[in-house]
């Protein structure tokens, strides 16, 4: 079995005064006008993706070293 993962990263311009909810409206308004580039990225694993750990590495590592 195969997993996707897609992941969709936009550049926009938009006033200083608007915010990110009013950038959204901007764009599916007018997205030739604020919408100035659009990535999108595919990773293919071949098996599941782990799930993202709390805490960083040190963390973990003091944890372990603590809790043996």
């Amino acid at each position: 079995m195969k997993y996707f993962e897609f992941t969709k990263k936009w550049l926009v311009k938009v006033p200083d005064e608007d915010d990110e909810p009013e950038a959204k409206k901007l764009i599916a308004a007018d997205p030739d006008k604020y919408l100035k580039s659009e990535t999108v990225i595919r990773t293919e694993y071949r098996q599941k993706p782990q799930q993202q750990q709390s805490g960083n590495g040190w963390v973990r590592a003091a944890k372990a070293q603590l809790l043996g």
